[in-house]
């Protein structure tokens, strides 16, 4: 029968959860891995992060300031005197199952530094660290993004895309640890077993640098920057607008028929201008090669003799 002291059962219970800050992360597991530090002289490496279904993040390291362990290091005093990490980083709260202290889970995350504030009642958004945000408003939903100057200053134009994609499942492998492994193994035995899991997560890592999560192929899309609408079937593009010329362009994908919009013409136009047609303040133009009629105020004209004949257009 296992028996607990009082005095291990208040020790279990006053060390079963810890404040933490983020030294780094490993997104490649197939479980979220948190290197922090927690408690003074404590810290965490390869601690399982548990997400809600449906959402994922990637945090930010912490911001380096001053003397300390390297991000993702052990953080604390260590054996050679170094201090734990110092600098803004994002927040946690980390359980341990059982007031265990070998069996660390990452239940929570957050980033004062980052976290878009003041939002209403019932409202949320996902964001990250450049301003970028999926935000649902009371009266609207917005997926947002913006130009803005990277870390060596120069201005970098995004966009926002609503697709529709075809992708594969991502891989995954079973990337295990050695601990983990149930029963004595020799040191050798154990040593096979880790090279066998850096192989594996070496593996995954190559597997995930490929994958795209935007999808492997687009079959349509709206694509906004900060000046532009476009709309695109797959690499082809089918319409745009240029806010600044308020200038609308239409093709079919066939590239053969193209209509232009802006804030003085309609022009529509079959290959090139020689079989087009125009509408404008002053006149209603249509061409056909050498033969073209227009309309104005002051009359109908033609290039060339107009022959009464039956309309044979469907």
């Amino acid at each position: 029968m296992n028996r607990n002291s009082l005095l291990e059962m208040s020790g279990r219970l006053m060390h079963h959860a810890v404040r933490f800050t983020l030294n780094k992360h490993n997104d490649n597991p197939m479980m979220q891995e948190m290197f922090f530090d927690g408690m003074n002289s404590e810290g965490r490496n390869r601690v399982e992060r548990v997400q809600n279904y449906g959402f994922s993040s990637a945090p930010l390291p912490r911001d380096e300031q001053g003397a300390g362990t390297q991000s993702g290091t052990s953080g604390g005093v260590g054996g050679d005197g170094e201090q734990q990490s110092k600098g803004p980083a994002a927040e946690g709260l980390c359980l341990f199952m059982g007031g265990q202290r070998n069996h660390p889970v990452c239940i929570g995350i957050d980033d004062r530094r980052h976290r878009p504030m003041g939002l209403k009642p019932g409202e949320n958004a996902q964001y990250d660290d450049i301003g970028q945000m999926t935000l649902l408003r009371r009266a609207f939903t917005a997926i947002l993004s913006l130009d803005s100057k990277d870390s060596t200053g120069k201005m970098v134009e995004r966009f926002v895309s609503l697709r529709h994609v075809q992708k594969q499942p991502q891989k995954r492998m079973a990337v295990g640890k050695p601990s983990q492994q149930i029963g004595p193994m020799t040191q050798e035995q154990f040593r096979a077993r880790q090279r066998e899991a850096e192989q594996l997560a070496a593996e995954q890592a190559a597997e995930n640098d490929k994958y795209k999560h935007e999808g492997d192929a687009v079959n349509t899309e709206v694509r906004c920057t900060a000046n532009r609408i476009e709309f695109r079937t797959g690499d082809k593009l089918v319409g745009t607008y240029d806010k600044g010329a308020n200038r609308w362009e239409l093709y079919e994908s066939g590239g053969q028929f193209r209509i232009i919009i802006d804030g003085t013409k309609v022009v529509g136009q079959f290959g090139d201008n020689s079989k087009s047609f125009r509408v404008d303040n002053d006149h209603t133009h249509i061409r056909f090669g050498d033969n073209a009629m227009w309309v104005n105020r002051d009359g109908c004209f033609s290039s060339t003799a107009i022959v009464v004949a039956p309309d044979n257009c469907n």
